[in-house]
Parts: C-alpha cells; sequence; structure tokens
C-alpha cells in the first residue's frame, strides 16, 4: 500500500521509504535451478520467484502479479459536441450537460473528499485538515456525541479487508468491469449500426423510387394519352360489334318474319286451290265438260296420228 494515499507530500512532510521486495515482481531468471531435479520445496520456491522448470519455454504467472496495480481505462469516454441540441431552445449557458466523470474524485484517508481539506491549506497549511478533523473526531467522542457500539473495533477490520482486496483483485474486477462495459457498449453500437445500415437501404430504395416517380412523371401525358386512345378505341369496337350484333339481329328477324309470311300466303293459296278444285270436281256438270274435252283432244290426236 503507498502512503501517498493517506499523507500528501509537501514540503514539510517528511517520509520514510521501506524497501520491500516481492515474490510477484522478481524478475525472472534464465533456465532453472542448478539441479536437474528439483524437490517440491524447491518447485514451490521457484514458482514464487517467476523462475521457469527444465522444460517450460515461459516463465509461470503467477496470481499476485497484479498487486498494487492501478488500472486506468485505455481510453477516455466520448465528450458530446459543443454544438449538440436536442431541442433548439436548450439553454446549454446556465443548464450545461452533466459530464460524466472517468474515475471518481480525489479523497484521502479512503472517503473524505480532497476539496475538505485543500480549503485549509491557504491558512493552516498542510498539517491543518488532519488536526482539525482529528481534533473534531476526539471532541465528538469524547463528549459522547459519537458513541461506538460494542463491535465498533471490526470497522478496523473491514478497512484492513477492503484496503487487502482493493490491493490485490482490485486491478481485475476494474478491468472485467470495464471490459463488460466495453462489450455492452459494442452492443449497442451494434444495433445502432444495423439501423444506419437498414436506414441507408430505406435512403437508396427511395431515391430509387423518387427516380422512377420523376420518369412516369414525365412520361404520364404520353401514356395517359396513349391509353385514353386505346380505351376509346376499345370502346369504339365493342359499340361497333354491338351494332352489328344488333343489326343481324334484326335482319335475322325480318327474314324470318318474310319466310313465315311467305309460307303462310303459300299455304293459304294452296288451300284455296284444292278447295276450289275439290268443288268442281264434286259438280258434274264440271265432269261431263271435263270428259268432253278429253275426248276432243283424243279425237284431235286420232286425227294426227
Amino acid at each position: 500500500m503507498s502512503l501517498s494515499r493517506i499523507l500528501p507530500i509537501g514540503q514539510n512532510a517528511r517520509v520514510i521509504i521501506i524497501p520491500a521486495r516481492f515474490a510477484h515482481a522478481a524478475a525472472p531468471q534464465a533456465a532453472t535451478a542448478t539441479d536437474d531435479a528439483p524437490n517440491f520445496f524447491q518447485k514451490l520456491a521457484l514458482r514464487f520467484q517467476g523462475v521457469p522448470l527444465k522444460g517450460e519455454a515461459h516463465a509461470p504467472k503467477s496470481m499476485f502479479e497484479d498487486c498494487n496495480k492501478e488500472w486506468s481505462a485505455p481510453e477516455p469516454l466520448p465528450a458530446i459536441p459543443k454544438d449538440f441540441k436536442e431541442h433548439p431552445d436548450r439553454d446549454l449557458v446556465n443548464y450545461p450537460y452533466p459530464a460524466r466523470p472517468m474515475y471518481p474524485p480525489k479523497s484521502r484517508l479512503l472517503m473524505m473528499p480532497d476539496s475538505w481539506f485543500t480549503a485549509f491549506n491557504k491558512v493552516t497549511g498542510v498539517s491543518g485538515p488532519y488536526l482539525f478533523f482529528g481534533g473534531l473526531f476526539a471532541f465528538l467522542v469524547n463528549k459522547e456525541l459519537w458513541v461506538f457500539e460494542e463491535q465498533g473495533h471490526m470497522t478496523v477490520g473491514w478497512i484492513i479487508f477492503y484496503l487487502l482486496v482493493s490491493r490485490t483483485a482490485g486491478y481485475k474486477i476494474d478491468q472485467g468491469l470495464y471490459q463488460g462495459y466495453q462489450d455492452r457498449v459494442n452492443y449497442f453500437k451494434g444495433l445502432i449500426q444495423e439501423d444506419l445500415k437498414d436506414v441507408v437501404e430505406f435512403k437508396k430504395t427511395s431515391a430509387a423510387q423518387t427516380e422512377s416517380l420523376n420518369s412516369i412523371k414525365d412520361a404520364l401525358p404520353t401514356a395517359l394519352k396513349e391509353s385514353m386512345a386505346l380505351q376509346l378505341e376499345a370502346t369504339y369496337r365493342k359499340n361497333v360489334q354491338t351494332v352489328a350484333t344488333e343489326l343481324k339481329r334484326r335482319v335475322d328477324y325480318l327474314k324470318e318474319t318474310e319466310e313465315t309470311k311467305a309460307r303462310f300466303e303459300k299455304e293459304q293459296l294452296l288451300k284455296l286451290i284444292n278447295d276450289s278444285v275439290d268443288k268442281q270436281i264434286n259438280d258434274r256438270s264440271f265432269k261431263d265438260q271435263y270428259l268432253q274435252n278429253a275426248i276432243q283432244q283424243l279425237k284431235g290426236l286420232n286425227v294426227q296420228l
């Protein structure tokens, strides 16, 4: 743990640096142990030192290699364009867009904002804020305005536990959360790209449709004229066909009427002739006269022969 997180370094501050060497920070050595067949404890020591064993091409990866690392994002958050307005009436001067900070604000003593300390620097110096907050804490505890419970000392343990977790696994946790955030952002970017792709396709289709409509608009008078001519021609042919059919029907009717009339007259004439002949045949004077005429004709034929 770095002391710079707890005590600010100024001109009047004294810092004691205690050199320490960790197993995970040791530089990996070449080759392996001197013994070709190390025992279990030698292998364990080599693992903590980060030295590869015989037959290993790379140094082993230690679980403590990310300890005391500070994670930082590879790229900052995108800023909102200065000329962006969701509505023309938006007042960006008095009501600007809230900026999302990339990192939490600086704090001291794990939880107190740094701005509370910097306000005392001009008056009391660097140590003034610590004395003030320390005296305030002692006053509240002394006057029993801030009463600790029986398990209040467990707070120190929880603080130490938080420091251990943040210093050991905090780097991996932040990296994993950032990767999950990037994956989610990329997912929404993919959705936006798909929507934009649909928009581009729709734009192309709309442009083609607009061009087609313009072409149709230019050729519409000619097309309407030709369509009207075709409709008139079709109507004329239909009327001619109707007139021809009606004339044929009427001619057929007149022809049938005349034929029926002629047939009726012929039948009546034949009936009249037959009745007259029958009446003359039944008359005896006509028979005698007819026989005399026949005899005279036969005589005339004999004389000629």
